[in-house]
């Protein structure tokens, strides 16, 4: 069997008929009334001109109605009919990119956005819009804080706080996160965490506590989960 390339804009559609059907329809229709109520004198003329208007109508809805059933693979859109002549004639059908339904191209373009979005998400980058809304605290025995604070800025965290008993300072470079955050929120805040230098993090009840900041950079006690750092 030989392969043959159907380019699907050399396809005629009936489709692409219809509406100048439609508009011809009219364009009769109206020529004859107009000519019926001319031909006053000739009544025989003017009745037949009448009589053809009127069967211009089902003889239009007939070929309508036949191109809804016999023909309606051939009424949409040229990669659904290539795919249909594609099926049918089981002949390799080439659709140039320009005959691509938009729609689809958009569908595809977003899942992409969304695997690139996660991949810089697994590797470490911040999303600063979804923890920019937090209330943080960060110890002010911190030695670094300055550094700390920059960096909480520069990922568009303006509402922070400090913390600390002026007579004891933390053993530990520990973050604690507010358990009632939600997970998407906490894996960038360990982003976050290890971008800082955490030794690790914990989990708190905020709430509890009667803390009003949702996370505490330099709180005190022992990490409750480790900071992984990768060797690449």
């Amino acid at each position: 069997m030989n392969n043959q390339n159907i380019q699907p804009e050399k396809i005629t559609k009936p489709i692409q008929l219809l509406g100048a059907w439609l508009v011809g329809l009219f364009s009769i229709n109206s020529t004859f009334l107009v000519a019926a109520v001319n031909l006053s004198e000739l009544n025989w003329a003017s009745e037949a001109l009448v009589i053809a208007a009127i069967l211009n109508v089902p003889i239009f809805l007939i070929a309508v109605f036949t191109l809804q059933t016999k023909f309606r693979p051939e009424l949409q859109e040229d990669s659904y009919y290539a795919e249909y002549i594609n099926q049918k004639t089981n002949e390799s059908v080439k659709i140039p990119v320009s005959t691509q339904n938009v729609q689809e191209l958009l569908v595809k373009i977003e899942q992409l956005e969304a695997k690139l979005a996660l991949s810089l998400t697994g590797e470490g980058h911040v999303k600063s819009e979804e923890i920019s809304s937090l209330l943080f605290g960060v110890n002010s025995h911190f030695d670094d804080r300055e550094v700390i604070k920059g960096t909480l800025s520069a990922h568009d965290i303006i509402r922070i706080t400090s913390f600390g008993p002026k007579d004891k300072q933390p053993t530990q470079r520990v973050m604690s996160i507010s358990q009632y955050l939600s997970s998407e929120k906490i894996k960038q805040l360990v982003s976050l965490a290890k971008e800082l230098k955490m030794d690790g993090y914990r989990l708190f009840d905020n709430r509890m506590e009667e803390t009003e900041e949702d996370v505490l950079i330099g709180s005190y006690g022992d990490p409750q989960f480790e900071i992984l750092v990768s060797n690449t």
